[in-house]
């Protein structure tokens, strides 16, 4: 079985679709992983949750949450996330629904009930920002997971595969793996193939 792992679409729809069919995408076959920020800076936010929840419904994806995604969440009932999120792109997801206030309500509903903080194999932890040095799983930080930006060691025994901090190309650090290449500041997505790490992009 070969793992998909994309991050930090960012709005970035067609992006997306150009990937996955770069890479053969078969759901009977492959285990799709999705590390978060769906939303934000690029122009098709709306469309890019709605794959989402269609890859992860029919197709079997992992969505990871991404800090992005944290803040449109919680954006609904605190003042706090939605000055932040307003900092760091909210108006482009805001126009992507046109005004269809409806439709984002229930994609936010969904987010918040289906992304999960981390995936976990034998070999690889998908997160979205990467973990703290050295601290167990299940003692991490959800906001380390969501905000982190380090190239240490992390020390867990498998290799951490995680977006976040954008990279030219994918950077390989000891025992983290970074895959977030810049499609929102329109650098290229990436999808990364695993354990060949064959990488296809857009």
């Amino acid at each position: 079985m070969r793992y998909l792992v994309v991050s930090d679409i960012h709005g970035e729809f067609y992006k997306l679709e150009e990937v996955l069919q770069e890479a053969s995408f078969d759901s009977k076959e492959d285990q799709l992983i999705l590390l978060g920020d769906y939303i934000d800076r690029g122009p098709y936010s709306r469309e890019v949750v709605a794959k989402v929840k269609e890859l992860v419904e029919k197709q079997g994806a992992i969505a990871i949450k991404g800090n992005h995604d944290d803040l449109f969440i919680r954006s609904k009932d605190d003042e706090e996330a939605m000055d932040l999120w307003e900092m760091n792109g909210a108006s482009s997801t805001l126009k992507s629904y046109n005004g269809v206030s409806e439709e984002m309500k229930e994609h936010r509903e969904w987010l918040e009930n289906h992304l999960r903080l981390y995936y976990e194999t034998d070999q690889y932890i998908f997160v979205h920002a990467g973990l703290e040095p050295n601290v167990p799983l299940n003692e991490q930080k959800e906001d380390t997971m969501l905000w982190t930006r380090h190239t240490e060691t992390i020390g867990l025994g498998k290799t951490v595969v995680h977006g976040h901090t954008p990279v030219h190309n994918i950077a390989y650090y000891k025992d983290q793996i970074d895959i977030d290449t810049g499609a929102a500041y329109g650098g290229k997505l990436t999808l990364l193939e695993l354990p060949t790490h064959e990488v296809y992009t857009a």
